[in-house]
């Protein structure tokens, strides 16, 4: 007998006392014979595995409620599954279905069902019978419509349905009883995107309202773009009808304007399309304030100057712009200024090079008017098929929104635009969050309801801010000062303003990442207006390399580079700034108890590259916090091409670095590979480089890995200290080199804690639809006698946690929360405590794979805690969780009502949502966090320093 068969047949014999049996990862053909047996068994866990069939034996084990059968390859279910009556959760995600059999009708009990990943295109009648049903999971299949017996399910919490292939909703969806409800990457045309991905109560009330008086919507946007002096406004006026203007000046910033067309089809004669133009500046200056306007929903209109010529009018470069920032827009080409020079352009190579996105080219000369009426037609054309035209909205939305579009109020407060909402029809306050946000992602209003510093105005017409962002941009002595913004320079430029919209609009700068606080909290950097040349920053940078010989290197290559890379980094990732920084980009350091790490960005233009590179004790942590924000400056540009790249750390027998790139993902599927394929040789300098170590902070590693690397990192530590503590005081020499490798090898240490709670809190974050109160605490149980009004008997304790990566400790300053240890609360609790513990198990590191050795350096408070969860979790054993802990692989929704269980038991027990003295924080690479003040200060807008008492 195997290994693996000898433990596959423990695993089985134990099961026999507890009812739970886990066999997934086993690398299985066939479930094995053992398991029938097993009658009185209550859970079974066959994920992960190889099985394509399953035997009809199965549904003797009627006594299963949690069957586990995910990530197979399983096409088909055996009809004695209908038997298994008792059965409360099935997974069957991520398998070969295309079908499921009537008999699922039979399994009353069930309340969860995952199919996620499977080839779906509908579900059976006899769906409806599932009356207890609160969670079904069918996201990533082939449904082309919503299955009716959804909606015969009243009881139905959770529905996930994206990355389907619907191109609408039923109303009657709206009318159901769901909390959550997910539809994003379907190609939803019949709703508006903003409704779609904004939370679900905004979703459901859309649809609420459309199913009572649905209107159609004739509006859109046309954005159009262009090299300065291209004449991009005077064309627009000509095909409005407007005279022409010679001395039309040069458009700053944004230009917002309006157009009407009768629609093109003979079934909407009676239509006008009512569009917003958006005329951009073209000077280079405003291209990274453009970037948050241009939408796949626009048409784009791309002006070109005939008598300098294409080359010149720099189409390539629009066309990427275009291609990185809207891929699916449609775009019209126009070129103006007609004459002696012909307007001549590579049609076709442009079309071979840009597959789907121009949809016509065109001539006019503004002045003459020669071409315009071919110009209005085509756009009336084009605008008739953009997504939007003619999406059904609820009435009221439609009569509020246009009110909102028709207001010549700037900015109003959020109460004054619910009054707005109210007086036109949306009168419900969930009504009124979900159009507010629909018409802040068109562009229609600026409302950032998130933001503690943007919150309290709304802003009704973006062009007044894009006006003033430009009198910055535009501003020579800013320039001249290396991108300063002073409180002299706002005084000039932003004379008009009162000091309350001063500070709004510099807030408003960092929400875009066009600038950020300084130190002394008065002063801005604007990063559009850092210098060309970079400063002297190499000694400083080869100094990293000579103390720690440790770095890390990541290169992108993309098919362009639009604006804002890497000054959005820039500006995202500041409060790591070493000062040291131009436009293309930055010395970043990160000081800590894990040692100090510099971290270099730099992008070439002209190679169309961008590198990160980390030197320290232990890169692995810190570079994968840039390399997250990093990954998320590019996901604004969903059609940029990324080439991920690793560079040799080999060096030549001349000295110099080695030149070769290893690709990113044949890394990756290396390591995929029966067994991995864990060397790889470089084609340049011959040597086998370990593929791992190449990945290493790039990718995270696996919770067993850690544990591996916690393990190593501890026994080095402590063979340091061995040393340390024997070397001879008189050799003073080594012993400062000792003392200096113990307190690199304790800083790796840290660092990797850090790593493994910054990663594990994310996937657990991850697997939960909506984060609405710390989730990291411990649940211990204690006996108290009554005294000084505390609750008498057996109480548990919830001690909540700042969870700032690396250095988890209780929220100081605060007595855990107390409720009485019934029955009840115990049964609501341990679920939570156990999902802690998997968290735990994964996030701390640990010598071997159990919870009882932490980490000498991990909190003592924290070690307490777990051995008192680990004990309480013991006892509740009878509630039908294993006690394996095994590392946790979460599915979206999974955990999401054991939040929403704590979420209500929390707030009982702190109705004014104190939580400790903790703070939301939303990391500039999109964790989110509880922070205690310590650890949020670094998060938070620098403050202005007081001069000193007199």
């Amino acid at each position: 007998m195997g290994e693996q068969d000898a433990e596959v047949a423990e695993r089985i014999g134990s099961a026999a006392g507890t009812g739970i049996l886990d066999l997934s990862a086993m690398d299985l053909f066939a479930v094995p014979s053992g398991v029938r047996g097993l009658t009185g068994l209550f859970t079974l866990d066959l994920s992960q595995n190889r099985l394509t069939e399953l035997p009809d034996w199965i549904g003797e084990l009627t006594g299963l409620r949690h069957l586990q059968l995910d990530y197979n390859r399983i096409t088909e279910l055996p009809s004695s599954f209908g038997n298994l009556t008792q059965l409360n959760r099935l997974d069957m995600d991520n398998n070969g279905l295309t079908e499921v059999p009537d008999w699922i009708g039979r399994l009353r009990q069930l309340e969860t069902l995952y199919l996620d990943g499977n080839a779906l295109t509908g579900l059976p009648e006899s769906c409806g019978d599932l009356s207890s049903l609160r969670k079904l999971h069918l996201s990533g299949n082939r449904l082309t419509e919503l299955p009716r017996p959804i909606l015969a399910l009243p009881g139905l919490e959770i529905l996930d349905i994206a990355y389907n292939r619907m191109s609408d909703l039923p109303d009657v969806l709206g009318h159901m009883g769901l909390s959550v409800l997910r539809v994003h990457g379907s190609p939803l045309a019949g709703l508006p995107p903003e409704v779609v991905s904004d939370a679900t109560s905004t979703l459901l009330a859309f649809l609420r309202e459309r199913s009572i008086a649905p209107t159609p919507q004739w509006s859109s946007k046309i954005v159009v773009v262009g090299e300065g002096r291209a004449g991009k406004t005077s064309l627009l006026k000509a095909v409005r009808g407007e005279p022409f203007d010679r001395n039309e000046n040069s458009t700053h910033g944004l230009s917002v304007g309006d157009l009407c067309f009768p629609h093109p089809a003979p079934e909407h004669a009676d239509v006008t399309m009512n569009l917003a133009t958006w005329d951009f500046g073209g000077q280079e200056i405003y291209h990274a304030t453009h970037q948050f306007f241009l939408t796949d929903r626009s048409l784009f209109v791309l002006v070109w100057d005939a008598q300098v010529g294409w080359e010149a009018s720099k189409l390539y470069y629009w066309l990427d712009m275009i291609k990185a920032r809207a891929p699916r827009a449609p775009v019209v080409l126009v070129a103006t200024h007609l004459g002696p020079r012909p307007a001549e352009l590579p049609l076709a190579e442009l079309h071979a090079a840009y597959p789907g996105m121009i949809v016509d080219s065109l001539a006019a000369d503004s002045e003459t008017h020669v071409g315009i009426d071919e110009v209005v037609a085509c756009l009336a054309r084009e605008a008739a098929r953009l997504p939007l035209m003619g999406v059904r909205w609820p009435d009221s939305w439609l009569r509020a929104s246009e009110a909102v579009r028709a207001d010549q109020r700037n900015h109003v407060t959020p109460a004054a635009l619910g009054e707005l909402l109210a007086a036109h029809g949306v009168t419900d306050p969930t009504h009124q969050q979900g159009l507010r946000a629909a018409l802040h992602s068109l562009g229609d209003i600026l409302a950032y309801t998130d933001d503690p510093e943007l919150e309290d105005i709304v802003v009704l017409r973006p062009q007044w801010v894009t006006d003033y962002i430009s009198k910055v941009l535009d501003s020579h002595e800013v320039r001249d000062g290396n991108g300063l913004f002073t409180k002299r320079h706002q005084a000039h430029l932003w004379r008009e303003l009162d000091p309350g919209l001063r500070r709004h609009f510099v807030a408003m700068m960092e929400h875009f990442d066009l600038s950020y606080r300084t130190e002394d909290g008065v002063n801005s950097l604007v990063v559009e207006r850092l210098p060309l040349d970079p400063p002297d920053y190499e000694e400083t940078w080869a100094g990293a390399a000579r103390a720690h010989g440790r770095e890390l290197r990541l290169r992108y290559r993309l098919h362009t580079v639009p604006p804002g890379i890497p000054t959005w980094f820039i500006a995202r990732e500041h409060r790591f700034t070493a000062d040291i920084h131009w436009r293309t980009g930055a010395l970043l350091r990160q000081t800590g108890p894990e040692g100090e790490h510099l971290a270099l960005i730099v992008v070439d233009r002209l190679a169309r590259t961008a590198e990160l590179r980390v030197r320290g004790p232990y890169p692995p942590d810190f570079f994968a916090v840039l390399k997250e924000g990093f990954e998320q400056t590019l996901q604004r540009y969903p059609g940029l091409e990324i080439n991920r790249l690793v560079p040799c750390p080999g060096t030549l027998p001349d000295g110099t670095e080695c030149t070769h790139e290893f690709s990113h993902e044949q890394l990756k599927d290396r390591l995929t590979r029966t067994p991995p394929l864990e060397k790889v040789e470089c084609p340049v300098d011959y040597d086998h480089h370990d593929v791992r170590l190449l990945l290493q902070g790039i990718e995270s590693p696996s919770a067993d890995r850690s544990a591996e690397l916690a393990q190593e990192t501890k026994e080095a530590v402590q063979a340091l200290q061995t040393l340390v503590e024997r070397q001879d005081q008189a050799q003073a020499e080594g012993r400062r080199d000792l003392l200096e490798e113990l307190r690199q090898a304790k800083a790796q240490r840290l660092a990797i804690a850090a790593e493994q709670q910054r990663v594990a809190l994310a996937t657990w974050r991850g697997s939960v639809y909506e984060v609405r109160c710390p989730t990291l605490l411990s649940v211990t149980r204690v006996t108290r006698r009554r005294a000084l009004g505390l609750l008498p008997g057996a109480v548990l304790q919830l001690r909540l946690y700042c969870e700032a990566p690396g250095a988890w400790h209780p929220a100081p300053g605060h007595d855990p929360y107390e409720v009485r240890a019934t029955s009840e609360t115990t049964a609501e609790l341990i679920p939570y405590a156990r999902t802690v513990l998997k968290v735990l198990r994964y996030a701390v590191p640990v010598a071997g794979a159990v919870l009882d050795v932490a980490a000498d350096d991990l909190n003592n408070r924290l070690k307490d805690d777990i051995a008192l969860m680990k004990a309480l979790v013991e006892v509740g054993q009878n509630l039908g969780e294993p006690d394996g802990l095994p590392v946790p692989r979460f599915q979206l929704g999974e955990w999401d009502s054991e939040f929403r269980t704590m979420y209500a038991l929390l707030t009982k027990l702190d109705p004014d949502h104190h939580w400790a003295g903790l703070n939301k924080v939303v990391t500039p690479e999109g964790d989110t966090l509880w922070l205690c003040e310590q650890h949020a200060r670094p998060f938070q807008p620098a403050r202005p320093q007081l001069p000193p008492a007199t």
